[in-house]
């Protein structure tokens, strides 16, 4: 994908092969006061893979590449255009500080702790209709189910309610007990 971006002179830009940890170097080193591609652009295009990824996935859909590159320029011109109008309608702001590379810092996910049970939850919204999933892992990192449904006529909380009962409900009936959840909503965090 990315050589496709470069061969359209669209994204100029090596992209490491390696390891996770030089791909999160190679975005780091990318936030540059004057990058030499613009960011978006990448942003773009890793938002367009992300998307076809799951349209194959979850819908069975076939893509070519070059589809993906498409929307990925769309977005960034999409992008671009409610950048600019946002900025005419606002009074200016001073320009932002260059990020300081040591209070830079990575969110990842973490192994639970030896002997217990990890259950992600997630859910979503969009325009067609809300679903939720949830992904348990071993505290060696070891996937041990991922689970994923469509819900019908729900709100959003209703999505991420249903996906943290889903998971713990596969752990439970497993026979497992140290258990640790995580979620982003914090409405039901809280709740919980």
């Amino acid at each position: 994908m990315w050589r496709l971006a470069n061969d359209h002179n669209w994204v100029l830009i090596n992209v490491p092969s390696v390891s996770f940890d030089s791909v999160q170097t190679w975005l780091s080193n990318l936030r540059t006061p004057a990058p030499l591609v613009p960011l978006n652009r990448i942003v773009a295009l890793l938002w367009s893979i992300w998307k076809t990824r799951n349209s194959i996935v979850f819908r069975n859909e076939l893509h070519q590449p070059v589809s993906t590159l498409i929307r990925a320029k769309k977005a960034s011109v999409e992008w671009r255009i409610r950048h600019k109008l946002t900025q005419s309608i606002q009074p200016p702001n001073p320009p932002l500080s260059t990020p300081n590379p040591e209070k830079t810092f990575w969110i990842t996910w973490k192994k639970p702790p030896k002997g217990f049970i990890k259950v992600n939850f997630d859910g979503s919204k969009s325009s067609h209709q809300p679903s939720e999933g949830y992904v348990i892992h071993n505290w060696t990192g070891q996937l041990i189910q991922a689970g994923t449904f469509n819900l019908g006529a729900a709100s959003i909380l209703v999505a991420e309610a249903t996906a943290m009962q889903n998971g713990l409900r596969v752990v439970l009936v497993a026979g497992f007990n140290n258990i640790h959840i995580e979620g982003d909503n914090k409405v039901l965090i809280q709740a919980v």
